[in-house]
């Protein structure tokens, strides 16, 4: 991952948003939603190798698949649910926000459950 070649769009990005603000305030917010995009994109590389790479540590460890699924699914709801209130958050929208932060909340829950259920079963298991 090149670090520095998103800072500086991000950076270069934020001065054209700024002038398009003063300018045409109403292009400010799809230039932005935008250049985030932009910036995702550049990462999903990174984020299939990074993906990979914890499969991979499971399968050394032996540990089931199931619960890195888990990991990796709640870190990214919790990713996009930020990445997306961030954005309702620039366009004025804080309570469309809020309330995809709940839905992450309870799309964790329901990512998690499984986890649970497993865990649940050991400690019925040991306490017989």
């Amino acid at each position: 991952m090149d670090f520095v070649k998103i800072s500086l769009l991000a950076v270069l990005c934020v001065v054209g948003i700024i002038i398009v603000r003063q300018l045409k305030s109403e292009l400010a917010v799809p230039l932005a939603i935008g250049v985030s995009v932009v910036i995702v994109s550049m990462l999903c590389d990174e984020l299939y190798d990074l993906a990979y790479t914890f499969y991979n540590f499971s399968q050394q460890a032996n540990i089931d698949n199931e619960a890195v699924t888990c990991v990796i699914k709640v870190v990214g709801i919790g990713y996009l649910a930020e990445f997306t209130n961030n954005i309702c958050v620039d366009a004025n929208c804080k309570s469309v926000g809020d309330k995809v932060l709940l839905a992450s909340k309870i799309a964790i829950l329901f990512c998690a459950l499984p986890m649970v259920d497993k865990l649940f079963g050991i400690i019925k298991d040991l306490a017989l």
